[in-house]
């Protein structure tokens, strides 16, 4: 008799609050996927103990912003001054008592004065100039001597220990980035305040700082020399098949591609998480960037005049100070991000790649990629005791599992709000230092999330159009930004859940980009903003909705896309 072996469905996967109150699901850096577990613990104590900084800097009313895992997705929830870790959240008092309390409690009272002493002073540009002047510098000598190391090169128990530092120097590189984030959150939600108050949507305000980000055209600012040889040159692209093709052209584009990929090869181009690629891996994303190089980026200049005409005359003056300060805020954010986030996140992903050739060369995992499913301390004993079948640690069946399961979930997908909804507190009751403060951290985290799903015909996606002009071309559609190096085609329409740094090499290339995730200031709205790309971002179900290679209208103005 032959046995029939059946299949039982994975159990669903049920998503239940962390504690009492509303948790929204962090999507704008990671997309829906769950965070893998080698990152998670490191993520979560980095996140917490960073965003306490700028709270208190600013003179917020809030302890923290409390981050917990859900099936390995991020879910946050800000923790106000007084109240306690979960306990169940009580409705805010009336209005009277509220500033009464706010008036009385001594924390509160001591915030009250930081926040008026913030805006005194200017404090962001306090960070700004520190970040530039000196830990910048410092920044690039840590990752750069990290980077020095080759985890190949290393026994086992070197190995172990490297990746011990790696995670190390990524939390505390992750933190700094975090606890000075109010530098450029706080001037460019001020200014986003503001201009809702005089009509001027947020959209728009936030188009006002094109050009104020620099880190998001480095590439190509550091890749002009090599379109310059290969202009002069007369080589025909079609010819130039890899990266080393183009160092060959001569001693001017190898000293720029190698500057260049000293920078961001080991970057993590398409997610803050260890499981993406980092640009090292992808010799198809470097050689798009090279070929898409031009000697002239031409930055569209914002409108400020338009914008400035629509405030009251008695405002403008104050109107050019707040555009003044976002504009020097601004300039830190994508560099910080791209020094203290990505390249620290992609030298771990280096060693973690060499320790899953040794656990696959053994047979501790069924794939080098599974790595990322083992917890820091399961990695570290499995390289220091290497048992080939998992005796001190999870088999490789279970790694195996551990990665379907985020898989699964990533496809669901998870919810983006747990609990039941809390009313935020009426700002007004708060001192004018801390509610103005608290205002503004809260406009530039509005902007940069993704908006709620709108009511969209079916052949209709909408969104936050970036952009004046309509395209029209061929939609190339992936869940997976790293599938578009191979699919997508010059003109094409790209579609996304959301972008990475990896989309500024693209963007030569496509005609229009369309994301799911984000919102005004997200970096998919920034970097389409600096290379004029007409985009829609926060288009729900773009990815699911829109055929492949269908033929779509990408209007910016209306914040549509539609299928032709």
């Amino acid at each position: 008799m032959i046995d029939r072996i059946t299949h039982t469905a994975p159990p669903a996967v049920t998503f239940d609050p962390p504690a009492p109150g509303q948790w929204q699901l962090e999507t704008t850096h990671h997309g829906l996927r769950p965070l893998s577990p080698f990152l998670r613990d490191t993520y979560q104590r980095a996140f917490e103990a960073g965003i306490v900084e700028p709270l208190e800097r600013y003179g917020l009313p809030l302890v923290t912003v409390q981050a917990k895992f859900v099936n390995g997705c991020l879910y946050m929830r800000p923790l106000a001054v007084g109240e306690k870790p979960g306990s169940t959240p009580k409705s805010p008092p009336p209005a009277f008592v509220m500033k009464l309390i706010a008036r009385l409690h001594p924390e509160l009272r001591r915030r009250a004065r930081t926040a008026q002493q913030a805006f005194e002073q200017r404090r962001w540009r306090q960070e700004v100039d520190q970040w530039f002047d000196h830990d910048r510098s410092t920044q690039l000598t840590k990752n750069r001597a990290l980077q020095a190391v080759g985890p190949a090169v290393l026994d086992d128990v070197g190995l172990a220990a490297h990746l011990t530092s790696a995670l190390s120097h990524f939390e505390q590189s992750a933190r700094r980035n975090l606890a000075t984030h109010g530098g450029d959150l706080v001037p460019a939600g001020d200014l986003l305040v503001h201009c809702e108050r005089w009509g001027i949507s947020a959209n728009e305000a936030a188009g006002l700082l094109t050009g104020s980000s620099p880190a998001t055209t480095e590439t190509a600012a550091m890749l002009r020399p090599v379109a310059r040889v290969i202009h002069h040159s007369r080589v025909p692209a079609a010819s130039l098949g890899s990266v080393d093709d183009v160092r060959a052209l001569g001693p001017e584009a190898r000293a720029a591609v190698d500057a260049w990929l000293e920078l961001h090869m080991w970057r993590t181009v398409t997610s803050d998480d260890v499981d993406r690629p980092t640009l090292s891996e992808v010799p198809a994303l470097q050689l798009a960037a090279l070929l898409g190089a031009t000697e002239h980026l031409d930055i569209a200049k914002p409108g400020d005049a338009a914008v400035r005409a629509r405030v009251p005359a008695e405002h403008r003056a104050h109107f050019d100070e707040l555009l003044a300060e976002a504009r020097y805020g601004h300039r830190q954010r994508e560099d910080i991000r791209g020094l203290c986030w990505n390249w620290p996140c992609g030298l771990v992903r280096r060693a973690l790649l060499e320790a899953g050739r040794r656990l696959h060369a053994v047979g501790a995992v069924h794939d080098v990629a599974h790595v990322v499913e083992l917890f820091p301390d399961e990695l570290d004993r499995a390289l220091r005791g290497r048992v080939p079948r998992g005796a001190d640690g999870p088999s490789a069946d279970e790694l195996a599992e551990r990665a379907a399961e985020r898989d699964r979930i990533e496809a669901t997908p998870p919810p983006r709000l747990l609990g039941e909804p809390e009313a935020p507190p009426p700002l007004d009751a708060f001192p004018r230092a801390m509610a103005r403060a608290t205002a503004a951290l809260m406009a530039n985290l509005d902007a940069d999330a993704t908006p709620p799903p709108a009511d969209d015909e079916p052949s209709t996606v909408s969104g936050i159009g970036i952009g004046d002009t309509t395209y029209r071309g061929r939609a190339c559609v992936v869940r997976d930004l790293m599938l578009a190096f191979d699919q997508l085609e010059p003109g094409d329409v790209l579609v996304a859940p959301f972008t990475g740094p990896s989309v500024n090499s693209l963007l030569p290339v496509i005609g229009a980009l369309v994301v799911e995730e984000g919102g005004a200031l997200c970096h998919a709205a920034i970097v389409s903003r600096e290379f004029g790309i007409a985009a829609v971002i926060g288009a729900n179900g773009a990815t699911t909705r829109i055929p492949h290679r269908a033929q779509v209208e990408v209007d910016p103005k209306r914040g549509t896309v539609r299928l032709l």
